[in-house]
């Protein structure tokens, strides 16, 4: 009988030795440049795999990302002939409400155009892709320095 067990548990080790890893879904990442203000802004916007409505977005040369929860989606244009559909989609910063900013975007599938940061004072800063920084395989920007 105990060898039985023995050799179970081997086979058991065994198994879970030959298992291939599993990984958790990446994150969508964007990585975006600020345009028209100085100093330059760089920040990296994620979707969480998780979930369709929750994200973060992370500013070069801060720690910690800002958590990001969806205020809405709307359909701005609808394609005929079935492509993709024009949608503008608004997001508010995760924290106190008298301090959260606002996130707006427009996109089409997957092309997200005209992304802004809109702060609690109204100042709205224009980011456009910065794809050339994106290392995919991580899901994260690699900046150069500022």
């Amino acid at each position: 009988m105990e060898t039985q067990r023995k050799r179970c548990l081997v086979l058991l080790l065994f198994l879970i030795a030959a298992a291939p890893p599993v990984r958790a879904d990446p994150d969508n990442v964007r990585c975006l440049r600020s345009i028209g203000v100085e100093p330059l802004q760089r920040l990296q916007f994620g979707l969480r795999s998780s979930s369709d409505s929750i994200a973060y977005v992370l500013y070069q040369g801060r720690g910690a990302p800002i958590p990001l929860k969806l205020l809405k989606v709307t359909e701005i244009r609808r394609v005929e002939g079935g492509g993709p559909s024009e949608f503008e989609t608004q997001w508010i910063e995760a924290i106190a409400p008298e301090l959260a900013g606002r996130y707006v975007y427009t996109n089409v599938g997957e092309l997200i155009d005209d992304f802004q940061s809109i702060r609690r004072d109204g100042t709205i800063v224009r980011f456009v892709d910065d794809a050339d920084v994106l290392d995919a395989g991580a899901g994260t920007c690699l900046w150069p320095p500022p």
